[in-house]
């Protein structure tokens, strides 16, 4: 009788969109930035055979993201080993805030302002776009506008994007009651929530009856198993939650589906990270051999794995 975990990770082959080079840096945003973020090119393939992927699959999508200035190879005799490069990793630093962050920081009322009145029009949309991801919607052609958050660096920010030189940054505060209602019609449509809802929903409703099996599991999930679990959990979450502008709850609709769906993603992820980590271990290599044990960033993923993984081994 076909393993159940084995069907569910086949199902969510097959349903779930899955591109070389996007999978491929899911895999090196979860399993290998936090252990030195450099792995041979066979360790790869040996990762990601199991799940369906040629050799040459893993070689064609590497090599475009090296074009792409996502990874950089060097060469040890006739090996090959990838590494992420500076770009790659600021790109990493901006996502894992929002892809692991625990429970929501307190927000105090704040917003940022950003205005493009000096920034080119060629220019414009391109950075409308990258500050997007990063939170911010459109109150008009030249004005965006995010809630300020203690853990975005707005300085940082505009001085790696393009035309961020040119950008005015206001902070501000909306003007209490009054206007509460009209604020919160305006976020809905700028930042687009119900369409945001809609994506957290297909999220819950896909990995929901994962959730219930390894609850119902007598035998413990295979190394191999989490693994690939954890892998395609990550890559679908990631393609979610990197589409939110996490606003405040103070904005959001009641019952927001995004809450339900972090806290499944976190469950799902407390239970597979650590063996997942193990079988990567065993799998994977760089220059000098046995890739480096996960830093401690890795153990403060969605408010705290470490703990959880002592309770399961003592248990």
């Amino acid at each position: 009788m076909p393993d159940k975990l084995d069907s569910f990770i086949r199902h969510s082959l097959a349903v779930q969109p899955l591109s070389g080079t996007s999978l491929i840096i899911s895999l090196y945003g979860d399993a290998l930035s936090q252990r030195g973020g450099e792995v041979w090119l066979g360790s790869l393939s040996a990762l990601l055979a199991p799940l369906g992927f040629s050799d040459r699959w893993v070689r064609t999508a590497v090599f475009r993201l090296q074009k792409e200035g996502w990874l950089e190879a060097e060469k040890a005799g006739r090996r090959s080993y990838y590494r992420l490069s500076e770009h790659g990793l600021q790109q990493f630093r901006h996502a894992e805030s929002k892809i692991y962050q625990g429970e929501p920081a307190l927000w105090n009322g704040e917003w940022d302002l950003l205005l493009l009145e000096g920034v080119e029009k060629t220019v414009r949309a391109r950075l409308r776009q990258s500050l997007g991801w990063l939170g911010f919607g459109q109150l008009s052609t030249t004005l965006l506008a995010a809630p300020a958050d203690i853990r975005r660096d707005v300085t940082a920010l505009l001085s790696e994007l393009p035309g961020g030189e040119n950008t005015i940054w206001f902070r501000a505060q909306s003007a209490g009651e009054r206007s509460a209602g009209c604020l919160k019609r305006q976020v809905a449509n700028n930042w687009a929530l119900d369409e945001m809802a809609a994506h957290y929903q297909q999220f819950i409703d896909a990995w929901r009856p994962l959730m219930l099996m390894l609850r119902d599991r007598q035998q413990p999930v295979s190394e191999q198993q989490a693994f690939e679990l954890c892998l395609l959990l990550i890559h679908a979450w990631r393609r979610v939650v990197l589409r939110d502008p996490q606003l405040p709850d103070a904005l959001l609709p009641p019952q927001w589906p995004g809450h339900t769906a972090r806290h499944l993603c976190i469950n799902l992820y407390r239970r597979l990270a650590l063996p997942a980590t193990r079988r990567v271990s065993q799998l994977a290599e760089s220059r000098i051999g046995e890739l480096p044990q996960p830093c401690a960033a890795f153990y403060q993923r969605f408010g705290g794995l470490e703990s959880v993984g002592h309770q399961q081994a003592t248990a």
